[in-house]
């Protein structure tokens, strides 16, 4: 897996690093396809846009505390 260098500005103003689209597959497990419809569902977190207006990203944070819920909820 390859990681992104890109970095967000969290809440408390330290950087978070952004995962891009052909990373989720791997953190996952899902296919592009499934994890849009999770997010149309409310059961995936939502991107952020970055700059250009199509390129998005997720924050790593926010995949993470997903896949701790998804191991919580088995």
């Amino acid at each position: 897996m390859t990681t992104t260098k890109t970095s967000a500005v969290g809440d408390t103003g330290s950087l978070q690093r952004l995962v891009r689209a052909n990373d989720l597959q791997p953190l996952t497990g899902y296919s592009p396809t499934y994890i849009y419809e999770l997010m149309a569902a409310g059961k995936f977190p939502k991107p952020i846009k970055l700059a250009g207006g199509r390129a998005v990203a997720w924050l790593e944070s926010e995949i993470v505390a997903w896949q701790r819920d998804r191991i919580a909820a088995r």
